[in-house]
């Protein structure tokens, strides 16, 4: 089966169009010409001539109107297909999310991808963006991964097998490792434009049962391969990070795409300060059409002033829209744009979206539109990021807006027993997962806890985390068996990785008030006032952090 044809944009006013390859298919390859015939081509020059005379001949007209019809055909063409992309294209968009992220500086992902770290006891972190599409009616979906991915290559393919969508002909979720090639050297993908890039130019974002349906559609609708060229019908791509929590419907997002006619449309969320302005890109926004007029990223504050033409005082009230990292582009416009603005990127520096691809679309005309969401939106950066998100879910703060009983979010079945407390147990604002088990005279209270996790007597925790596990290995009570946590332990403000085991009377306070320290060779470390219990590691009774 051919790959779909590409129908590439006329160049706007100012816009440098890019020679690209692109994959076209026999069937438009073999269409009959579109052009006029000589006598009508002549005919209507004679009329653009005679235009402001007058008494011009019935028959003339009637040559004028078939020089034309072309083009009333093509504009026939075009308004059918704006139906077309609407309800088609959103069906179909193909949509890739980003799940490669390193991030050294966080403890709970020296084993894991940080898309893969646990959320809310019972999720990981990519279970969020990818029910956004699902639920959002997406079923063209590409996980790009990279850095430590075995756990979240795991994970994904439990949680979204294609019987999700009713068989890999209806849907599928594909999950794309990156690879080294001659073309790009020894190297692995470096940053987000450059993964995508890749994978675009080994073919494997490309379904053809997928990319054909949109021609065969074409076909029904305006019955010819004319009509379909002239209707210039183009397939879109979403790109988004798999690592951060917001709920979003993309079908909106698509919808405000085609309506507007834009090349490119970037997600904004308008929630950040000028004091967190420094860690996102940030955008300039006609408020009337949606317009993206500029974009800066990561500005210093002086920078800002600059950009937002305002006094440090009215900064500290402007609203800034921030880029979500979420991006939808025409297919045409996507390849134009990342061969383009390559050339920008100097030999073994990072290729990104947001520094690189953006600002060289602005800069260079392309119709560049804002979608702005505003409501809760959190990208996870940060060891405390991930831990802020677990607790508000816990407390009912903002982040618990993403799980509500009239929402489904998707994750990897767990065939467990329920939870079971033993004895008089205090607890408050916490969330248990399935298979856990809490004995008698135990307080938790603002915590998260995993899956199989036992809870030995009188254990007291506030704002903790515990990862949990997803088989039961021990339960207390049982031959030989060890708690997680043992007896009369104290811990405070902590996150417990998987399959760590903590022994009686032990205290983790931070009572030093202790920022950063690594302590890897005794079992946890600290990172920004956090204390992390490593995975695996074994607290003997009596340790105090």
């Amino acid at each position: 089966m051919g790959a779909r044809a590409v129908a590439v944009r006329a160049p706007r006013a100012g816009r440098r169009m890019v020679k690209t390859a692109s994959s076209s298919s026999g069937r438009f390859e073999s269409r009959a010409s579109a052009s006029m015939t000589s006598r009508a081509r002549e005919m209507e020059q004679t009329l653009e001539v005679q235009a402001e005379g007058e008494g011009v001949e019935d028959e003339m007209r009637e040559i004028a109107v078939d020089a034309r019809a072309p083009r009333v055909r093509r504009d026939r063409a075009k308004t059918a297909s704006r139906e077309l992309k609407r309800r088609f294209q959103s069906r179909d968009a193909r949509c890739v999310i980003l799940a490669g992220g390193a991030d050294e500086t966080n403890p709970l992902t020296r084993r894991r991808a940080r898309s893969a770290v646990h959320l809310a006891g019972t999720y990981r972190v990519i279970d969020f963006p990818m029910t956004n599409l699902i639920n959002s009616g997406m079923r063209q979906l590409y996980v790009l991964t990279q850095f430590n991915s075995h756990s979240l290559v795991t994970h994904v393919n439990k949680a979204f097998p294609s019987e999700l969508f009713g068989g890999e002909v209806n849907g599928f979720v594909e999950v794309l490792p990156t690879s080294q090639t001659r073309e790009h050297g020894e190297t692995w993908s470096l940053g987000s434009a450059d993964c995508v890039a890749r994978h675009l130019s080994s073919g494997s974002l490309t379904k053809y049962t997928y990319e054909m349906r949109m021609e065969d559609e074409c076909l029904r609708q305006l019955g010819s391969l004319d009509e379909c060229l002239m209707s210039e019908l183009d397939g879109t791509t979403i790109i988004l990070s798999a690592e951060a929590l917001y709920s979003m419907n993309f079908a909106e997002l698509l919808e405000q795409h085609f309506l507007k006619g834009a090349d490119v449309t970037i997600a904004t969320c308008n929630q950040i300060s000028s004091d967190q302005a420094n860690a996102f890109g940030i955008l300039d926004v006609d408020e009337m059409t949606a317009q993206v007029n500029c974009f800066i990223e990561k500005p210093t504050k002086a920078q800002l002033e600059e950009f937002m033409q305002c006094t440090t005082e009215e900064l500290e009230s402007c609203k800034l829209d921030a880029n979500m990292g979420v991006y939808v582009f025409n297919n045409s416009a996507l390849l134009e744009l990342l061969t383009a603005s390559k050339s920008g990127v100097a030999p073994g520096d990072r290729h990104e979206f947001g520094k690189d691809v953006i600002p060289y679309a602005i800069d260079m005309g392309y119709d560049v539109k804002a979608f702005r969401h505003s409501d809760y939106w959190k990208p996870l950066r940060s060891l405390r990021d991930l831990y802020e998100a677990n607790i508000s879910i816990a407390v009912g703060g903002d982040a618990a807006s993403l799980l509500t009983h009239g929402r489904q979010v998707y994750t990897k079945p767990n065939f467990l027993p329920p939870t079971t407390f033993h004895g008089s147990v205090y607890t408050e604002k916490t969330i248990f997962s399935d298979g856990c088990l809490v004995q008698d005279g135990s307080r938790i209270v603002n915590s998260v806890i995993g899956a199989c996790t036992s809870i030995d007597k009188n254990v007291d925790l506030e704002g903790v985390v515990v990862v949990g596990r997803d088989e039961i290995m021990k339960r207390s009570g049982g031959v030989n068996s060890v708690p997680d946590i043992g007896a009369n332990t104290i811990i405070r403000k902590c996150i417990i990785d998987s399959d760590a085991t903590i022994g009686a009377n032990v205290r983790i306070v931070n009572a030093a008030g202790i920022e950063e320290l690594d302590r890897t060779d005794e079992g946890y470390v600290i990172t920004e006032g956090i204390v992390t219990i490593l995975g695996g590691a074994i607290i003997p009774d009596g340790f105090v952090i």
